[in-house]
């Protein structure tokens, strides 16, 4: 009979063996470690230095986590017999593959690579063998987690149905009620993923094209790529765009409600109904509210009873995911993680693994999807100068808080957070919630006031707060509450216009569920079809729409038909787009070349003219017909809008004179010097 090896044998020969698995798979971590080495310091730093650093902290990932016996704790999701190592073996395949073929590294670089081939192989493949090795660590440590998370989610059924199917009842009410134009960030995705539909066929090509726009845009088409293929069987409507995002975005923070709520033995009804302000940013358009939805699980995650380091894990890789999906996400995950610092440092009695796998699990995440969004993004670029025009003062974002939690519910959490943090055994939740939404208050607006989508990064901390609060007090409490918010929202309403709209707070939510309508519908559409008129096939015009406030902009246009869901003519007038915000938006040149230029007046600006003289000025000097104006003739036909707004259509007669192009380049470069080169004349006109 063999002799069977000591309790300290055994941890030694796993630890040996692990160390060898990872010194096989060195060599790919190290190209993925280059990789991001040479994207902040390849102008900097030598080839020989990079490869050097590389290999230095892949040889010390490699010994910590062979030490610390990372394969066996956290890679294993099966365990240790032949059924687990072949599952484990299976996936870590698969996802190595996904990783490998889908990796857009080299996309990272945006130049060429400096660095030399490496033992006869091209760099690129020794960085998409590293993407597949860390892509396939990252699948099994989350499902490691995911396996000790069984049973947090689950639901009963019927309490799932009855969420879908008012789901589904509310989403109806608000679609078939609906007679507006959506315009902005209610329509930004809804067209992205109408280009994506209209595309042939889904292809590897294609999707990698999805990939990229991770890095390349801030308003990436991750989000809108499963709504395309829904569209490619339902059509492009707004209604199958509204359904969807019901259904595939905001389901998922409708269950995360039931996951905090079970723990209190309610049903997840219950906070469904307090926070209709989730259902509602879904319907108006904001597919944000599927990263709400996950820092809902988030928090139900971190605040559970699982394994320490399985709710750090999990967590982290949401929080990246957040921000993966919408950029400004970032704040909310930011936050979270001082929040749980800041819960750690109150919770008794103290054991890190959570916090520490929490914020290991987030740097991995993050440096392996969201690399240069955070190093050029958010080191790179100066966001409080640039959304400049977005600020107002603090008390418009309390209000608009009211406006969709409402001032009464806000005012009892309040109360109830305060006693419960003397009274209450579970006070370190209600720390870690009242934490993370003052610091993620405190840092968005240093930067710039709340839209609606923005109040999405508080809803978790929220939910989380008044589950807790509500549960010191008799159930019948919640109950009434959830009732009047049901109710409230199903009674008509009049809707403020603009963000900023409103003095005073709202006791329940301001919105309600049934569609906006647009009064002038028929006369925008006497717009469209006038302009589209303008052009014939010989001769193909251009206009420039000269407006931006929620009632007339360049998308009350562009997106009327699809909005209506009305054909599109043959024979189209193109609409060139034209910057409408300073510091944000240089001025476009090409808009001097366009045959039509169309203007509101009075001039049409949301932030403020003072915000937005890259659009108002030239406005101004058309209607006055001073300056470059004077190359133009209006038309005598007019179109008549809501709020007193009229329509106004120019023809330009003649090209621009070299002076006239001063009269617009000279007053912006005065009053932002700082952005001179924005609006520097185009060196083909001097």
């Amino acid at each position: 009979m063999a002799p069977r090896l000591s309790e300290k044998g055994s941890k030694a020969l796993s630890i040996v063996l692990q160390l060898l698995l990872f010194a096989a798979l060195a060599p790919f971590v190290w190209a993925f470690v280059l990789l991001r080495l040479d994207l902040p310091l390849g102008g900097i730093w030598s080839a020989e230095d990079l490869i050097q650093t590389a290999i230095l902290i892949t040889a010390c990932l490699a010994v910590l986590a062979g030490l610390f016996r990372v394969g066996e704790r956290f890679l294993l999701p099966w365990g240790t017999g032949w059924k687990g190592l072949l599952g484990a073996a299976l996936l870590g395949g698969a996802a190595f593959a996904l990783g490998y073929y889908f990796d857009i590294s080299m996309a990272i670089l945006g130049r060429s690579i400096r660095l030399p081939p490496l033992v006869g192989f091209p760099l690129i493949t020794f960085f998409k063998l590293g993407n597949g090795t860390v892509f396939a660590i990252i699948a099994l440590a989350c499902t490691k987690a995911l396996r000790d998370m069984k049973g947090i989610g689950k639901v009963n059924w019927v309490q799932m149905l009855v969420l879908i199917l008012a789901l589904n009842l509310v989403t109806a009410v608000y679609a078939f009620t609906s007679e507006t134009v959506y315009v902005w960030d209610n329509a930004g995705y809804w067209a992205i993923a109408r280009t994506l539909a209209q595309t042939d066929t889904v292809t590897y090509k294609s999707i990698l094209d999805v990939l990229r726009t991770t890095i390349t845009l801030d308003y990436n088409h991750l989000l809108a790529f499963p709504i395309s293929l829904v569209m490619r069987v339902f059509g492009t409507s707004r209604t199958v765009f509204t359904f969807a995002v019901s259904n595939l975005y905001i389901l998922p923070g409708l269950w995360g409600f039931t996951a905090l709520a079970k723990e209190k033995g309610w049903t997840g009804l219950i906070p469904a109904q307090l926070f209709p302000m989730l259902t509602y940013t879904g319907l108006v358009g904001f597919v944000d509210v599927f990263c709400c939805g996950l820092g809902i699980w988030a928090f139900a995650i971190y605040n559970s009873d699982r394994p320490a380091a399985s709710r750090g894990i999990l967590s982290g890789l949401l929080l990246v995911l957040t921000f993966l999906f919408r950029r400004y996400f970032l704040f909310f995950a930011a936050s979270f993680g001082v929040a749980a610092l800041v819960q750690k440092l109150f919770r008794e009695p103290k054991h890190w693994g959570d916090f520490f796998s929490l914020f290991l699990s987030c740097a991995i995440c993050a440096v392996t999807f969201t690399y240069p969004f955070l190093l050029d993004k958010v080191l790179g670029t100066d966001y409080g100068d640039i959304y400049s025009a977005y600020k107002s003062p603090v008390t418009n974002d309390l209000l608009l808080f009211c406006r969709y939690f409402g001032a009464v519910l806000l005012v009892v959490i309040i109360g109830g957070v305060l006693y419960g943090l003397v009274k209450s055994s579970e006070r370190y939740k209600l720390v870690m919630g009242v934490t993370q939404i003052a610091v993620c208050f405190a840092a968005f607006v240093s930067i710039q006031s709340h839209g609606q989508q923005h109040l999405l990064m508080y809803l978790p901390a929220i939910a989380m707060l008044t589950i807790t609060v509500f549960s010191m007090a008799p159930q019948f409490w919640s109950a009434l509450f959830a009732m009047a918010m049901t109710i409230n929202c199903f009674i008509p309403k009049a809707q403020l216009g603009t963000v900023v709209s409103g003095t005073f707070p709202d006791l329940f939510p301001s919105f309600h569920y049934y569609g906006p309508q647009r009064s002038d519908i028929d006369e925008l559409i006497r717009l469209a079809d006038f302009l589209d008129s303008l052009s014939t096939e010989e001769e193909p015009k251009s206009a420039v729409i000269l407006a931006s406030s929620f009632t007339f902009n360049t998308e009350t246009v562009s997106s009327l038909r699809a909005s209506l869901d009305l054909p599109e003519p043959e024979l189209t007038t193109r609409i060139q787009y034209h910057g409408t915000v300073d510091k944000r938006d240089p001025f476009n040149w090409n808009s001097v070349t366009a045959d039509y230029l169309v203007v509101g007046d009075p001039v049409q600006v949301h932030l403020g003219e003072e915000n937005q003289q890259v659009m108002a000025l030239l406005a101004h000097h058309v209607l006055d017909g001073t300056g470059p104006g004077q190359a133009y003739e209006e038309l005598p036909e007019t179109f008549h809008l809501a709020n007193g707004v009229t329509v106004r259509i120019f023809e330009r007669t003649r090209p621009w004179w070299l002076e006239e192009y001063y009269d617009i380049s000279d007053p912006l470069q005065e009053m932002y010097p700082d952005h001179a080169e924005m609006y520097e004349i185009p060196y083909w006109i001097e």
